[in-house]
């Protein structure tokens, strides 16, 4: 782990046919069952799936000191969605603990595992995204030391940590969960800084503005403004080029983390530090501009990010940019502090903002808007136009040790896809709830192969675990029934089990399962260089079903390989669920 996402090429394709000689075993201990009866497959038919529509609402409630306020029962909320009162039918305090994961080179014993913090409940963990793709240069470095300061001064022992960075590459795992400030700032340390997509969009446009401004000086013929004209489109194109491309990798980097703790209870803290980043929060459609696909990456964001319960707290790393003021295009002065921030943004200058040459814009104050905005859509806090960052983590931190947990199911008929705006209130004097402030609702995904490919592939190419599906996957050692390989390679199996209760089993449907499996070695320059891939599809027997729930399932994947060393990824999608897994671990072979 904590490399880079792997290139695959645009010729890769990684599920190219589906097989269906694999045979299913019931996991009882670590003993392998006799293999069930599982009926052919037919050819799935297309079919919509959509997410769950528990609607969990996390809750932190606190005193006038900020501590947490406990004792409070289910009738001191109340849930509002749109207006309407929905009533809470789960509702639990939580207190959380800290879980000690084991050392990923400890686990060759016991397989590779994609979930290391065993089965209990209510686990505490931080995520710290380092967000140098949005973020000016000269503000990293700042960031970076305000982190460390932070790590080293404030960070309790049993507080789990987990680093990520995020650049024009993508995500990057810095370093996975620790309880130890040493390797956690050191891991920091490895961080280079890089020039901004934002910086990089102003300087052309600065140079661009520049030559444009000696064109019009020097010469007023038309084939001069025809150049002009020329160099301010291609600026501006190039300007929606590197937005978009900003974006994308700015959604695809929540999805993927939303992804890997998904399967941790309750609520998560996502400690975002960042000068800003490009999202709209309650309007796919904004993003129709950069292209239809950017809609729908937008709503499989927001899913992920409900679904595995983040808590995004907004850190502006630039502190204090004295946004007090702003000048608008008349040239006239906006004073833009709290008090009239709300002002700024009337239905007066919202119409004035769209007429030419009378836009109150500030790029900056946009900026901050954002990461207001998403702090609290998600629950979390925004922490701008400050330089005490420290105190930013350390509130962040502190809110994730006691929380209430509250849910309800949507009406059947109230499943409209769209943005829904959510509101908690709490009766209890001296009090203030504090949750998010809406939740995606998205519409139905059709289940095709080619959405199931394309959902294993990122799943595949992600830096981070997957955790949909928890799974844990051990190399089947040769033995005579090992089938014959090609000259010059080996072949090599590898059991895939995953606990009860990770697998779907519908009892509606005759005890139907379906699993896709899919194994790829990544070689030097993160080739691939061997690969396989199962499908599991079919209806058990009663009493196999039964031994599934209780003891979960085993399936196998193999391929062959040439000695080298290679990193070893494989994934699983239950087609039923639309759940995904990933395990990734080194392999050698000799």
């Amino acid at each position: 782990m904590g490399r880079m996402i792997p290139r695959l090429g645009q010729g890769t394709v990684i599920l190219i046919s589906i097989l269906f000689n694999l045979q299913l075993w019931a996991q009882a201990a670590d003993a392998k069952a006799a293999a069930p009866e599982v009926k052919a497959a037919a050819a799935p038919a297309p079919k919509f799936t959509s997410s769950s529509q528990l609607v969990l609402v996390p809750v932190v409630v606190t005193g006038k000191n900020g501590d947490h306020v406990g004792g409070l029962t289910r009738e001191a909320f109340r849930i509002e969605e749109h207006g309407k009162v929905r009533e809470a039918t789960i509702f639990e305090e939580v207190a959380t603990i800290a879980p000690v994961a084991k050392e990923r080179t400890a686990v060759a014993a016991e397989g590779h595992s994609n979930f290391s913090f065993g089965d209990a409940q209510n686990w505490r963990m931080t995520i710290v995204v380092m967000d140098v793709l949005n973020t000016p240069y000269l503000s990293q470095e700042r960031a970076k030391q305000s982190l460390m300061q932070y790590l080293q001064k404030s960070l309790r022992r049993e507080e789990p940590t987990a680093l990520f960075g995020l650049n024009q590459s993508g995500l990057k795992e810095l370093h996975p969960f620790s309880t130890y400030t040493g390797v956690l700032i050191a891991a920091l340390k490895k961080v280079r800084g890089e020039v901004s997509t934002v910086e990089m969009s102003d300087e052309s446009a600065q140079m661009t503005a520049e030559m444009t401004d000696s064109l019009d000086s020097n010469s007023v013929s038309q084939s001069a403004d025809s150049i002009s004209q020329f160099m301010k489109d291609a600026e501006a194109t190039l300007a929606a080029y590197q937005q978009r491309n900003s974006t994308r990798t700015t959604l695809t980097a929540m999805t993927q983390i939303a992804h890997a703790f998904e399967a941790v209870p309750g609520r998560k803290t996502l400690i975002w530090a960042s000068g800003g980043f490009p999202f709209m929060i309650d309007d796919p459609q904004a993003f129709a501009r950069m292209g239809t696909d950017m809609v729908s990456q937008y709503e499989e964001t927001w899913r992920a990010m409900m679904s595995a319960g983040i808590a995004v707290y907004t850190v502006d790393v630039t502190g204090l940019s004295g946004l007090s003021t702003m000048t608008t295009a008349s040239g006239r002065t906006i004073n833009f502090d709290a008090s009239n921030r709300a002002a700024a943004m009337t239905p007066t200058n919202r119409t004035a903002a769209s007429k030419p040459m009378t836009i109150p814009y500030n790029k900056d104050q946009q900026r901050q808007m954002t990461l207001r905005a998403f702090a609290e859509a998600t629950g979390g806090l925004p922490c701008v136009n400050t330089n005490d960052i420290e105190r930013c983590f350390a509130k962040a931190v502190e809110d994730s040790r006691a929380y209430y947990l509250l849910g309800y199911y949507l009406p059947s008929d109230d499943q409209k896809p769209g943005w829904r705006k959510l509101k908690v209130k709490v009766n209890a004097e001296g009090t203030h709830a504090r949750a998010r402030e809406g939740f995606y609702v998205g519409a139905a995904v059709e289940d095709t192969p080619q959405v199931r490919q394309r959902q294993i592939v990122d799943a595949l190419r992600s830096p981070v675990e997957f955790t949909g599906v928890r799974m844990n996957v051990r190399e089947v050692p040769a033995g005579s029934d090992t089938k014959p390989a090609a000259p010059g390679k080996t072949r090599h199996e590898f059991t895939v089990r995953m606990p009860a209760k990770s697998v779907m089993v519908n009892e509606q449907n005759g005890n139907e399962v379906d699993l896709t499996v899919v194994a790829v070695a990544f070689g030097a320059n993160d080739k691939n260089a061997g690969q396989g891939e199962n499908h599991v599809a079919g209806k058990l027997k009663a009493e196999t079903a039964q031994k599934i729930k209780r003891s979960g399932m085993a399936v196998e994947v193999g391929m062959e390989l040439a000695p080298g060393k290679y990193d070893l990824r494989i994934a699983v999608r239950d087609n039923l669920s639309g759940e995904i897994g990933t395990v990734e671990y080194p392999l050698e072979v000799k």
